[in-house]
Parts: C-alpha cells; sequence; structure tokens
C-alpha cells in the first residue's frame, strides 16, 4: 500500500495503522497462496520436464551446470506464465483504494468483461525479464547443489 497509495499513509503512524486497517493489510493474501501454488508446481514441473527432455536428472544421471541452467529457465518460464493470471487479480486487490469493498472474484469478472482473456497476462513480458533471470539463478544453483551433495554424499 505505501507504495500504491502513499498518500493514504501520509501522517499515520505504524500502530495507527494497524489498529485502524487490521485485517485488511492482508488483503490479496489468499490470491498471493492461490498464485504461489500453480507457480510452485509449474517451476518444479517445467525443471523437471526439461531435464527428462535433455536425459538427465534420473538417480545417478546428474545434470551439468548448464543443464541445470537451461532447465531452471524452462521452470521460471512455466512458472511466472502459469502463476501471471492469478497475480494480476492480487496486484488489483492490493491497488484498490482502502474503502473500495470488490473482491477478487467481482475484479476478475470485470477483467474478463473489459479486457478479454489478455487481461489476464498484463505485465508479463516485463515479469519474465526481470524477475525470471532471478528464478532461473537462484533455481540453478539450488539445483546443482543438490546434485552435487547428493553425489558427494553417495
Amino acid at each position: 500500500m505505501a507504495q500504491t497509495h502513499p498518500e493514504q499513509l501520509k501522517g499515520r503512524g505504524v500502530i495507527e495503522i494497524f489498529a485502524k486497517e487490521g485485517f485488511g493489510l492482508y488483503r490479496g493474501a489468499g490470491w498471493t497462496v492461490a498464485r504461489n501454488a500453480p507457480g510452485s508446481f509449474a517451476l518444479f514441473g517445467g525443471n523437471q520436464a526439461a531435464k527428462t527432455m535433455m536425459g538427465v536428472g534420473d538417480v545417478g544421471n546428474r545434470a551439468t551446470w548448464t543443464q541445470d541452467a537451461i532447465a531452471s529457465c524452462c521452470g521460471a518460464t512455466a512458472s511466472i506464465s502459469v502463476a501471471q493470471p492469478l497475480d494480476v487479480i492480487k496486484t488489483r486487490i492490493q491497488n484498490r483504494p482502502f474503502d473500495s469493498p470488490e473482491g477478487g472474484i467481482t475484479i476478475f469478472k470485470r477483467l474478463i468483461q473489459n479486457e478479454g482473456i489478455g487481461g489476464l497476462f498484463k505485465g508479463l513480458t516485463p515479469k519474465l525479464l526481470v524477475v525470471g533471470p532471478k528464478l532461473v539463478f537462484s533455481f540453478t544453483i539450488a539445483q546443482h547443489l543438490i546434485g552435487y551433495f547428493e553425489h558427494k554424499l553417495k
């Protein structure tokens, strides 16, 4: 809220904000969880599917650094793309004014009516360009270290 509507928080202390807004500060949390679940499934699933297509990732068949990076890129792209529609709804919930009673389903219906299915994927390209490399980097390192330690501990 401080990033999107700083004027609504100006001159208010933290205690006052928590007292007045209460659980309203958590709006969008349910949609965040709903976004993260399919995003995580797509991340791990896309990563494993890419490794399977490359013929690596099975027990005893360790992926190279490059193969981990390629698989992570596939997983990250799948994750961000699958999660984007729910992320659009979550962002619109968080960006609405404090006094707006609109819920996620109402926002979804209005978005489809006014913008069509394509509205659910607004911002996908910048997100792939900004979030994608960070996710690819961290997931590549994690996957490669997991493979390394599994190999060393045997």
